[in-house]
């Protein structure tokens, strides 16, 4: 009987769904009926998207145009979801490359699926943990920035900065510098400084 009962319970457990919650990712059956209508692999995508795939994220994107009402909802909860799966730069890319007007679609649907979601982080503003796909929501050029591009940028900016107010002659020596030294021709007509120790005519 113990036995009959461990292998049912190991069945169960290898037939749950791939998509848990543990996983961060939704997926109705309403959708999975949808796609499978359109001969569309959604749980396929969903799960090349979470791996980083860029190609499965378009695809996903345009799915959107194929739902509406509740379906179009539970869409936007997985899509949602994704977002820290497929890291905020390679899904912000991603949906940069649509039309504006999808853009805005998703921006209009965005709240709904921040209140339905069960990621708790995800209620959060957007802007907040996925700057760079709100920048692509509202539509605007997503410019990634490394760690490594950052810190060169603002070393670059300091640089340039002491050299302009150098050359403004706004720039006061610093205590222990090197004053520099005149050229040949600047010291021409200078009168030679009295020698030391020798005094004038009496």
């Amino acid at each position: 009987m113990k036995k009959t009962w461990f292998l049912a319970a190991l069945l169960m457990a290898l037939s749950a769904p791939v998509f848990s919650q543990k996983k961060g990712v939704f997926v109705s059956d309403a959708v999975l009926g949808v796609a499978q209508q359109m001969q569309v692999d959604y749980k396929g995508l969903v799960r090349r998207a979470s791996a980083k795939d860029a190609k499965a994220l378009n695809e996903l994107f345009e799915f959107t145009r194929l739902l509406d009402g509740a379906t179009l909802n539970d869409h936007m909860q997985t899509c949602l979801e994704l977002i820290p799966l497929a890291t905020d730069e390679v899904y912000a890319k991603a949906l940069e490359s649509r039309s504006a007007g999808l853009k805005a679609y998703f921006l209009k649907h965005m709240e709904t699926a921040q209140g339905r979601t069960q990621n708790e982080r995800l209620k959060e503003p957007i802007s907040q943990w996925a700057p760079y796909t709100w920048e692509a929501l509202n539509g605007r050029e997503v410019n990634i920035v490394k760690p490594g591009d950052a810190k060169k940028s603002a070393a670059s900016s300091t640089g340039v900065d002491a050299l302009h107010k150098a050359q403004d002659g706004q720039a006061a020596p610093q205590p222990g510098a090197l004053t520099p030294q005149l050229a040949p021709d600047a010291l021409k007509g200078a009168s030679p400084a009295p020698a030391a120790g020798k005094r004038g005519n009496q």
